[in-house]
């Protein structure tokens, strides 16, 4: 019980001020005669009836005054509103310290199988379908939940990070003959040693050479390594300059590269000088408050590409679709398809005033000038 003594009071000391104020006419509620203190007669008549037991009052009495006080009923505050506690399928007690689950009847609702410490350590004396070897505690179950949460982030990032590698290959096997081989260039420069692999140093070094501070780290190069090898190869290469020059966002929440879905803020779109980027998960959590003057509006990519090409959508979502041309990326030359250089990934090549000193530099250079400049009223499609 102590436990959650902790977490209620942690909750309260967090709590907004309209929140403290709701929990203290909660508290006057139950105490009728208005003595300050709620005593079990209070206690039976107030409380939901899966907690109306003396032996919860006497748990949540922690001073043994026979009655509970402020400090004392926020832990019963939180027991009704804020947690589903259950009860320990060998004694009924309630579980409101350390506990052991059977992982195979996890799923079935209220028909899951929990144990009390005490209840566990006796396990053999309680029958139950599966074996005492199913049963783990709540701390290792918090974890094992994590841990899952953790890999399935993990697939859904790489089914996405596949997605764009083979949008990087659909480019790379439409270009001329003369791409091809610079692109090649490009990621042989990149490969200081000669050893015909990418490795975390040499990507390391040029995302500082770059300036894109938010790549220069072993989770994002984790990504972009497929084959779980420790190294990138010529398509994963290719897949970082795509992603690169189409301006493939990172969340401005949680800081995560965006492989796939995301969502955008309206107002920030609307400036050409700023961007704001949200990945699902951020978004659907509401994770982060960002507003412009109470106003906060949200497209997902698909939504804005569709706004920009729809005069009635866009002017629905507020979005300017002559804008479309002019947003400013992580890359720094937009990408486009080009009709008249055959049908090769483009780039608006902008002039630069950084001294090309290393080879690297040299072949990125080379590969910008030569995926020229196309005609913008060009048939195929732009990318976003």
């Amino acid at each position: 019980m102590e436990g959650m003594r902790e977490i209620a009071r942690s909750y309260y000391a967090r709590a907004s001020e309209a929140e403290k104020k709701s929990i203290k006419q909660s508290f006057a509620k139950l105490d009728v005669d208005g003595d300050g203190k709620i005593s079990l007669a209070e206690f039976k008549k107030t409380v939901s009836l899966w907690l109306c037991a003396d032996a919860v009052f006497e748990k949540l009495d922690k001073n043994g005054d026979g009655c509970l006080d402020f400090e004392e009923f926020l832990c019963l505050h939180y027991m009704e509103k804020k947690v589903d506690i259950g009860k320990c399928s060998g004694c009924s007690e309630l579980l409101v310290g350390p506990y052991f689950s059977c992982l195979l009847c996890l799923g079935r609702g209220a028909n899951t199988y929990d144990l009390c410490c005490a209840c566990y350590s006796r396990g053999a004396e309680l029958p139950h379908e599966h074996s005492v070897q199913n049963m783990m505690d709540h701390h290792s179950l918090l974890t094992l939940f994590r841990n899952r949460t953790a890999d399935d982030e993990k697939t859904r990032n790489k089914k996405g990070m596949e997605e764009l590698r083979i949008i990087a290959k659909a480019h790379y096997r439409a270009g001329s003959p003369r791409v091809k081989e610079l692109a090649y260039a490009f990621y042989q420069s990149m490969d200081t040693d000669g050893d015909g692999r990418v490795d975390l140093s040499e990507f390391v070094a040029f995302m500082r050479q770059e300036g894109y501070p938010f790549m220069q780290n072993r989770s994002f190069f984790d990504e972009l390594d497929l084959d779980n090898k420790g190294t990138l190869d010529f398509s994963a290469v290719m897949t970082l300059y795509y992603i690169i020059k189409s301006g493939r966002p990172f969340c401005d929440c949680c800081a995560n590269f965006i492989p796939g879905i995301f969502f955008s803020c309206v107002e920030c779109f609307k400036n050409l000088k700023t961007s704001f980027h949200l990945c699902c998960d951020c978004y659907q959590m509401a994770k982060c408050n960002h507003n412009h003057d109470g106003r906060s509006q949200f497209l997902d990519n698909y939504a804005f590409l569709q706004a920009m090409r729809d005069p009635e959508l866009a002017h629905a979502s507020g979005v300017n679709s002559n804008e479309a041309g002019n947003r400013p990326t992580n890359a720094r030359f937009p990408l486009q398809h080009d009709s008249t250089a055959d049908n090769q990934i483009v780039i608006f090549a902008a002039p630069s005033s950084s001294n090309w000193a290393s080879k690297c530099k040299v072949a990125l250079d080379a590969l910008d000038v030569a995926l020229k400049i196309g005609n913008f009223a060009s048939s195929l499609c732009t990318i976003m």
